[in-house]
């Protein structure tokens, strides 16, 4: 009997958790790299947009994720309206919280979906991973839109960035801060941002203990078995 190739459709439903981390690492790892081109910014936008999309697209519930695109559509808008030159302080604001509350509901859903079963496979793994990079994702879109409001917020080198923190160093910042790694090429300069970095420290550090400790357990339960 031939076997028939599979759908795309199908594979992208297999390994969607897999396709998210990958993208998401992407845009991790070329994020200030695009800064220093002239279209980099555009092309920053564009990458997170499509982690947005590809974050949401594993949620099963049908009516939730629909909703979802709904607010990413929204958050885009917002964004492109605040990108344009419209400096409004509660534009810039409302599209931060809006792609943050989207990233992190997306980070729920791979963390119970990574932990949903007792047989921990690749796809799993990938969904625990890419919760991890949606956290420092949504802090750095945080980070960005304070030091738009507040061009003082994040220094550079001990200065203020004559053109404010880009996004690719934004989220640059905030993987520094989640893997508690302190380079301090750039650091927090406000109580509100120094709040949020010890906040995504510790988030960072529990998120690694209890999540392998989770792991490790269910792997055991299923060896016990």
């Amino acid at each position: 009997m031939d076997a028939r190739p599979a759908h795309p459709y199908s594979l992208l439903r297999t390994h969607r958790y897999a396709m998210l981390f990958f993208s998401l690492l992407l845009t991790v790892a070329i994020g200030p790299l695009l800064e220093t081109l002239r279209f980099g910014r555009s092309a920053m936008e564009a990458f997170l947009a499509i982690n947005l999309l590809a974050a949401v697209f594993p949620i099963v519930a049908l009516a939730e994720r629909r909703v979802l695109f709904a607010l990413i559509g929204v958050a885009l808008l917002l964004r492109w309206i605040s990108a344009g030159g419209y400096e409004s302080p509660f534009v810039a604001v409302v599209a931060a919280l809006g792609w943050g509350l989207i990233a992190l509901v997306a980070a729920w859903r791979a963390i119970r979906y990574s932990l949903s079963s007792l047989r921990i496979d690749a796809e799993r793994i990938y969904a625990a991973l890419s919760a991890y990079l949606l956290i420092g994702v949504c802090w750095g879109v945080v980070y960005a839109a304070v030091a738009r409001i507040q061009p003082g917020a994040l220094l550079s080198g001990g200065v203020v960035p004559p053109q404010g923190i880009a996004m690719g160093d934004a989220i640059y910042f905030s993987f520094v801060t989640l893997a508690t790694l302190g380079y301090g090429d750039v650091v927090p300069a406000t109580p509100a941002v120094r709040g949020l970095a010890v906040f995504e420290a510790v988030i960072g550090q529990l998120y690694l203990a209890l999540l392998v400790a989770r792991l490790v357990g269910l792997q055991t339960a299923a060896h016990s078995r």
